[in-house]
């Protein structure tokens, strides 16, 4: 063999080498990610690398692997079975929540709507020494007045002074003689009032005595049993109210 030809043979199996020894050398992707896109027709397609998903659909792509898919099955399981576990006790855990924020809601508005009608059950009043005086509201007809009376359950009538009497333009009521304390008789003049008043107590042709008296001792006039007849209440010197009490 010619000097040549072991040349072009030497060469030949280096290339030969080369060509075997070249797969060998490539990098090797290995846990490769598998990508999903589907196209215009609505065709899915599942391909192995970003490069071979067409340019108009890459922002769409979605890589297809499973939480836990790396693990082995027994650790799966267990770890599927945790999660699972979990997210149930988390819902117990928020319908609990739920439950306990619906009664505290409900106690509250129950507690607001007790501490409404309390509101709307209670009058103020003025107190001196024993004495209680009652913001009252008085109608004749289309007129009306406020008034500060004198509660008083040993009057059987409520009285009124003449001054209030005009303010309700009251012009016609029956003569009558009153007894007062010490045993004397006294003339006055009863007439039938519209409403009277107290806060939210109300009651409709209420019986009144006109009486004059010296200014000033008994305000306005006596807030007497016609009215106060059959009512429950409560007085409250501490904080000067009168507390109506419902019946049951």
């Amino acid at each position: 063999m010619g000097e040549k030809s072991r040349i072009s043979a030497v060469m030949l199996c280096a290339l030969l080498a080369l060509v075997v020894a070249v797969p060998f050398l490539a990098p090797h992707k290995a846990d490769a990610e598998f990508y999903s896109y589907e196209d215009k027709s609505g065709t899915m397609h599942f391909v192995d690398d970003v490069s071979k998903i067409p340019k108009e659909y890459r922002q769409k792509k979605q890589v297809r692997k499973e939480e836990y898919d790396d693990l082995p099955a027994d650790e799966r399981a267990r770890r599927l079975e945790n999660d699972r576990e979990r997210r149930a006790a988390d819902q117990r855990r928020e319908a609990e929540q739920q439950e306990y924020r619906q009664q505290r809601r409900q106690a509250e508005e129950r507690r607001a709507a007790l501490e409404s009608r309390a509101k709307a059950l209670r009058t103020r009043v003025v107190i001196s020494g024993r004495q209680v005086f009652v913001p009252v509201k008085l109608r004749n007809g289309s007129a009306e007045t406020d008034a500060m009376l004198l509660l008083d359950t040993g009057a059987s009538s409520s009285v009124i002074t003449p001054e209030v009497a005009e303010r309700l333009r009251i012009e016609e009521a029956t003569n009558v003689k009153i007894g007062v304390v010490g045993g004397r008789v006294m003339n006055a003049r009863k007439v039938v009032l519209t409403e009277i008043a107290v806060g939210p107590v109300k009651r409709l042709n209420q019986e009144a005595v006109i009486v004059r008296q010296r200014q000033g001792m008994f305000g306005d006039g006596l807030l007497g049993m016609s009215f106060l007849a059959g009512l429950k209440y409560h007085i409250d010197f501490q904080t000067q109210t009168i507390n109506w009490i419902p019946y049951d």
